[in-house]
């Protein structure tokens, strides 16, 4: 959604520092507390009228790099096969081939895991240690052959 209103408004010292607090807890901006709070007000009150939210606080690029994914939690330490699929300052979305033995969790305790990849144009791979979001299984299209 483009932002290219910019609304100021005044309120108590009470309410400042709650929303100051919050987006400290939340390492967000205020600005994006506030917008949410009344985006959640206004879908509440059914006020929106088609707007949508766009959930993303970073473009996505999409991109088809290969990468290597490693469990640290597994008892034996190698490398999987996989493709980072899109990419933004937020985070990325994986492919990895069905039937490959790699346990990424959405537990948060255990669902950290590293990936390792080269940009376009970079010198140097990036090791990225990651926390998984969401995890999908992904029916396999036999028209266009496997994700990888």
């Amino acid at each position: 959604m483009k932002k290219d209103v910019t609304i100021c408004f005044r309120t108590s010292t009470e309410i400042s520092n709650a929303v100051k607090s919050i987006a400290d807890e939340q390492r967000q901006s205020i600005s994006f507390i506030i917008e949410t709070a009344l985006y959640n007000y206004l879908k509440e009150k059914k006020a929106l009228h088609g707007l949508e939210k766009d959930r993303r606080h970073y473009t996505r690029k999409q991109v088809s790099l290969p990468a290597f994914i490693m469990d640290p939690n597994a008892e034996i330490k190698e490398f999987k096969t996989g493709k980072v699929l899109d990419i933004s300052l937020g985070g990325m979305r994986l492919s990895v081939p069905q039937g490959l033995n790699l346990e990424i969790s959405t537990d948060s305790e255990t669902n950290e895991f590293h990936v390792i990849f080269t940009l376009p144009e970079a010198t140097q791979p990036l090791n990225l240690k990651c926390r998984s979001r969401r995890v999908a299984d992904k029916e396999l299209d036999t028209k266009s052959g496997p994700p990888l």
